[in-house]
């Protein structure tokens, strides 16, 4: 079936189907190194059977305890077999070719299964290695695409492979710490910047964020009992507590902390977010009992929390994504609270500023989903129809549509890759030169539009 191309056109797809399974020295390169592999294995297993007086096992020597000697970003047999297999990523070709370019290639996650051969030696990446293809990822990849729209999804699986080398190995050392605290300013940051993003899974992210932070907190425990110091491990603690807003168990493992780490002001930030977040109205999975309408209504003072100077720019960013179910909760309240009176509708401007929307149109998308009517005066809360409330509660957890600019996105003043760099002094530093890619465009005004960042948190006003 030629499906209407010309003769030509035929002509030079079959010329690159040939190139691609008939490049017979690229294939004899790489059957040799199968052979080479297999051969290499067996004497492995051969060294371990005698090393255990002969049994039978196939498991290779030291399973527990795998040293990585591989000084490439990939293993040079894997590089190899995914040019054979048309697996490489665009950021790893020689540009103009569809060949690996060694000095670009990395090493990709690979997920457990039963009947996989274990890694050899030389498929782990010693730690300097893997420090220094984090190093790449970070200073080329990502300063190279601000936006991190194309190049997000191949940091997140290499960096999860960097995570996966330094498990396997069993290393727990700085190298691991290092390595761990900008993979998560990583995750954190993409939340933000890629929120809304057809293409992006948030959801995914945040899984792997949780990981990283766990396996954090288990390191920085070891280096404590070994009497070592962690500089950012108040900052990380911090992360993990907003990363679980709504789980009071966050606040259990923030109080068996050491005084000096609980007592920093990022963890105490976090902590009253983490309080300020509180509600106990809203489902969060469908075995949950009926909801109750009791609810603190801080939920000004939490937005005007996220926005003041004491929150750091990433600790912003993980609080950007409980945004719509903190909101959720609060027009549940009020919509019971307020009863419904023609001509007194709650002003849209009103609720725009309390819950930190970036417009009004924002504000008429989010009551839509929950079936509220806004007119030219206002939002119809506490609306009933038939003696029945028409607030619908359906919306489980409404979705993140696009990033918050007027509170969050005000807080940048440093590129992707600075912001995953930096330490928690910078990011706490008042706002420079801004990030166009980051901040928001300064002529954004208008009826409804909130004020910048430090203006908009004097600025809200509370409930009276």
């Amino acid at each position: 079936m030629d499906f209407g191309r010309t003769p030509e056109e035929e002509a030079r797809l079959k010329a690159l189907r040939r190139q691609r399974f008939n490049n017979t020295e690229t294939e004899q390169q790489y059957k040799k190194m199968v052979a080479e592999r297999a051969q290499r294995r067996k004497q492995l297993e051969e060294e371990a059977r005698a090393a255990r007086g002969g049994s039978r096992s196939t498991h290779l020597p030291g399973a527990q305890k795998l040293v990585g000697t591989c000084t490439l970003m990939c293993p040079a047999f894997e590089r190899e077999e995914r040019e054979m297999k048309n697996a490489l990523a665009p950021q790893e070709f020689v540009p103009g070719t569809r060949k690996a370019d060694p000095a670009r290639t990395v090493k990709t996650f690979h997920r457990s299964a039963a009947g996989n051969e274990e890694p050899l030696p030389e498929d782990l990446r010693t730690p300097e290695t893997l420090l220094r293809t984090l190093d790449y990822l970070v200073d080329m990849v990502i300063g190279g695409d601000q936006s991190l729209v194309s190049c997000h999804g191949f940091v997140r699986d290499r960096t999860r492979s960097i995570r996966q080398d330094f498990t396997i190995q069993n290393i727990r050392d700085h190298h691991t710490v290092a390595a761990c605290e900008r993979i998560a300013r990583f995750h954190i940051l993409s939340l933000h910047v890629l929120c809304g993003h057809k293409d992006f899974a948030e959801h995914q992210d945040m899984e792997q964020l949780r990981n990283t932070l766990k396996t954090l907190l288990e390191l920085y425990d070891d280096h404590r009992k070994a009497g070592a110091a962690c500089p950012n491990e108040a900052e990380f603690y911090a992360y993990y507590v907003v990363s679980h807003l709504h789980d009071s168990d966050a606040k259990r493992v923030a109080e068996r902390l050491p005084k000096h780490i609980f007592l920093a002001p990022v963890v105490q930030q976090a902590l009253r977010l983490h309080m300020l977040s509180e509600s106990n109205n809203v489902k969060t999975t469908k075995k949950d009992m009926s909801s109750q309408y009791a609810v603190q209504n801080l939920t000004t003072q939490f937005f005007r929390a996220v926005a003041s100077t004491q929150t750091p720019l990433l600790l912003a960013c993980l609080a950007e994504y409980f945004f719509p179910s903190i909101r959720h909760a609060a027009i549940k309240a009020m919509n019971n609270a307020f009863p419904y009176q023609e001509g007194k509708e709650y002003p849209v401007d009103e609720l725009a500023a309390m819950f930190a929307f970036d417009s009004v149109e924002e504000v008429r998308e989010f009551c839509a989903l929950f079936n509220l009517s806004v007119t030219q005066r206002g939002v119809k809360l506490g609306e009933r129809a038939n003696k029945q409330s028409v607030f619908s509660d359906v919306v489980n957890q409404p979705r993140r549509v696009s990033r918050n600019l007027r509170v969050v996105g005000a807080k940048f003043h440093m590129s992707p890759m600075q912001v995953i760099n930096s330490t928690l002094q910078l990011q706490l530093l008042a706002p420079g030169t801004p990030s166009a890619i980051l901040r928001p465009p300064a002529a954004a005004t208008g009826p409804g539009i909130l004020p910048l960042g430090g203006e908009f948190a004097r600025n809200i006003q509370l409930p009276g």
